[in-house]
């Protein structure tokens, strides 16, 4: 039986690179929905995210002023709201789609 030798440096890095790369992955994907609601004035924009291979849920993600991105539930009513909210603000965000996401975001 032949033994495969990696060297110790070797392994490490694919271990470290594999787990930034599932890092990544997930930072582009809601798994669970925050339950409480944020308020209109802190939100920047949101993008949609649909169901794909690595997101198993619908869910609208709101960026914040501090950068952070919040997930919430489509379905809730206070999610509709803060989007409508957006949408009145309008006027001074603008639409973007990068191929993976879409959404609005306040013009810099």
């Amino acid at each position: 039986m032949a033994v495969l030798k990696i060297p110790t440096g070797t392994f490490l890095f694919i271990l470290i690179l594999s787990a930034f790369i599932t890092d990544t992955e997930t930072a582009r994907c809601c798994f669970s929905y925050t339950r409480r609601p944020v308020r209109c004035a802190r939100l920047l924009g949101y993008f949609i995210q649909e169901i794909t291979g690595t997101c198993d849920i619908r869910a609208i993600i709101f960026k914040t002023q501090d950068e952070r991105l919040i997930c919430a539930d489509p379905r809730m009513e206070w999610t509709q709201e803060r989007i409508t909210c957006l949408w009145e603000k309008a006027g001074t965000m603008e639409y973007w789609n990068n191929g993976k996401n879409e959404g609005w975001l306040k013009r810099a």
